[in-house]
């Protein structure tokens, strides 16, 4: 009797060569739905699972799995897979870290020059026939003078202080409780308080932790108390979780000038309802989760598909949620 072959269910669509990497080694299921009814279903005899954004893998899809061996996250984040429950099943998690690095630096970056130009505030009464109104009431202070704080310096972490370091010249402090290890560029690590005490912007680079992993959870990192700490003037940059910063606290501290600004490509809820009071806070630009989506980040994502080979195949895999470096941070 042949031997049988992994059966491997995708939940959401990957690269036409990704897919046929994974046909290469096991049978290959696609699924129409991906929820938990269905996924309950699908998982209950293959042996690989692969989701991206979409899919939420809870610990009732985990525990109606007999044969699962790996679940592949085709992205950066993994508050879409309950990773306590498959680590406790034995089930291998890996996913893409690197994927959006670059795409995701580049957008914070973006965004602090949006916010220190007041680009969008510019567009809007240049386009209301303003023309010199704006430019007489446009004048900012250079990237070079201001001081950059980072929470958070993994992977995008460190992309944007090399970029804001080196090429900027600005003034960096991170604070991170896992040491980022040698750094290409000038840095110093200070506490939570004094990053907020003293940076002109802020931008958070952490994952949305639910007090999995042992830690802490990141969930309201930023609420009222870290924003009333906020040096005069500071703005507020999230490209990570929206889930990082308490929406109401962050409107109010807008409302009331304790924050000159804030950019957003990440929301909590996701999208923003139309009447939520950030929609109304001032000097604020927002952008709808597009950190990662440039043509090669999203290339990169299929990139998982070699890591579920691996785990299918016995071999150990380059990116397992647990043992990587930009894993879970607590506050």
């Amino acid at each position: 009797m042949p031997e049988r072959r992994p059966r491997i269910v995708l939940a959401e669509a990957f690269d036409v060569p990704a897919v046929e990497k994974l046909r290469a080694v096991g049978e290959v299921v696609v699924l129409d739905a991906y929820d938990e009814v269905n996924l309950k279903k699908a998982v209950a005899d293959c042996d690989a699972l692969l989701v991206r954004t979409c899919t939420t893998v809870t610990r009732a899809v985990i525990e109606s799995a007999t044969r699962l061996r790996v679940i592949g996250r085709g992205g950066v984040g993994l508050e879409n897979i309950d990773v306590d429950a498959a680590r406790e099943r034995g089930i291998a998690v890996v996913y893409t870290p690197h994927a959006s690095t670059d795409a995701v630096a580049d957008l914070t970056v973006g965004m602090m020059i949006a916010l220190q130009r007041n680009l969008r505030g510019c567009d809007a009464m240049v386009r209301k026939g303003h023309f010199w109104e704006a430019r007489g009431g446009s004048c900012s202070r250079e990237m070079s003078e201001l001081t950059l704080g980072i929470v958070g310096m993994g992977r995008i972490g460190r992309a944007v202080a090399r970029r804001c370091r080196n090429g900027f010249g600005m003034t960096v402090l991170y604070n991170d409780i896992v040491s980022p290890g040698w750094l290409d560029f000038v840095a110093t690590l200070v506490s939570k308080d004094q990053l907020y005490a003293h940076a002109d912007v802020v931008t958070l680079h952490v994952p949305l932790n639910e007090n999995g992993f042992s830690f802490k959870s990141t969930r309201n990192l930023i609420a009222a108390a870290a924003l009333s700490g906020f040096k005069k003037g500071a703005v507020l940059i999230n490209t990570s979780r929206g889930g990082v910063v308490d929406s109401l606290a962050l409107a109010n501290a807008l409302a009331a000038g304790t924050l000159a600004g804030a950019a957003l490509d990440v929301f909590d809820p996701e999208p923003l309802p139309a009447d939520h009071p950030l929609m109304r806070a001032p000097n604020t630009l927002f952008t709808p989760h597009i950190g990662s989506r440039s043509v090669a980040g999203l290339a990169r994502m299929n990139d998982v598909v070699e890591d579920v080979v691996r785990v299918l195949q016995g071999r150990s895999p380059l990116y397992l949620a647990w043992l990587d470096e930009d894993g879970p941070i607590p506050p």
